[in-house]
């Protein structure tokens, strides 16, 4: 009895692989011969960006030129990872995804490249750094709102564009050859901030190599220095704004320096006015 019920369990198990391994081939064969019935492409965008820079037109005419008719081509000659790679010829684009769904559907979804700073070099050379902090080439068909950094930056865009900032901050010697990491965490805080994004308009690095803030509002300059204790500098500037500026005018001052421990260093415009005399 004991061996009938082995026999038993054992031809269970085999004729459960064999209709298992019936039925995926058979599944199998049905994805084979399945066509693409059609493409949806998805675009994400940050809700917060005005401008779109990444299209569904574009992009499926990226397609048509670079890959061909993809309605109506079966699903097993739908190289996933060609189109995938193919949506990056688009240089607006962050990311891209394609899967293939069981009915038939080629689903894209694409994220949009978020641009935050506009640099301008010191060779008047214009490009933009994004939110993961990649360079992007600057061009004339788009002009995307975002933080606009100029001065002394001698940074190229063909000599920084392949390596990201977050590679620039965890390697102490590239850190001493570029602003480019400087500027981004500087241009990052800002914009998390509601405050901070509605008072400065641009970050300039000095002679010194130091960043300067130009607020929108008042006529003074900002001596921010480096990149280092962001948080803690911000934090005494607000509180200066709140219970300095507030009460002795936003024009009072030509120059706030941040530089010093817990505490700003003014300098007052009617004294500088009266030294360039």
């Amino acid at each position: 009895m004991e061996l009938f019920l082995k026999i038993l369990r054992i031809s269970f198990w085999i004729l459960l692989a064999a209709g298992l391994s019936t039925v995926f081939a058979f599944v199998q064969k049905q994805e084979d011969d399945l066509l693409c019935s059609q493409v949806n492409i998805s675009i994400l965008r940050d809700p917060l960006q005005e401008n779109y820079f990444v299209n569904e037109g574009a992009i499926r005419e990226l397609i048509a030129q670079r890959f061909g008719q993809v309605e109506n081509t079966s699903l097993k000659n739908i190289d996933v990872n060609y189109l995938e790679h193919l949506m990056y010829a688009n240089p607006w684009v962050a990311r891209a995804e394609v899967y293939l769904s069981i009915n038939g559907v080629v689903d894209i979804e694409i994220e949009q490249r978020q641009p935050i700073l506009r640099i301008i070099n010191v060779n008047g050379e214009n490009y933009y750094m994004d939110s993961r902090g990649r360079l992007m080439r600057w061009s004339p068909d788009f002009t995307p709102r975002a933080l606009i950094a100029s001065g002394n930056i001698k940074e190229k865009y063909e000599e920084w564009n392949k390596i990201p900032v977050s590679e620039l901050i965890n390697n102490d010697t590239l850190k001493t050859r570029t602003m480019l990491d400087d500027l981004y965490m500087m241009a990052k805080f800002i914009l998390a901030d509601e405050f901070w994004s509605a008072h400065v308009e641009q970050l300039y690095v000095n002679m010194l190599g130091e960043i300067e803030l130009v607020p929108k509002v008042g006529n003074h300059t900002i001596l921010f220095g480096g990149s280092d204790e962001i948080a803690e500098k911000f934090w005494k500037l607000k509180t200066f704004y709140k219970e300095g500026l507030n009460y002795t005018g936003w024009d009072n001052y030509d120059t706030l320096n941040l530089k010093f421990n817990n505490q700003v260093v003014c300098s007052k415009a009617v004294m500088k006015s009266a030294y360039k005399k």
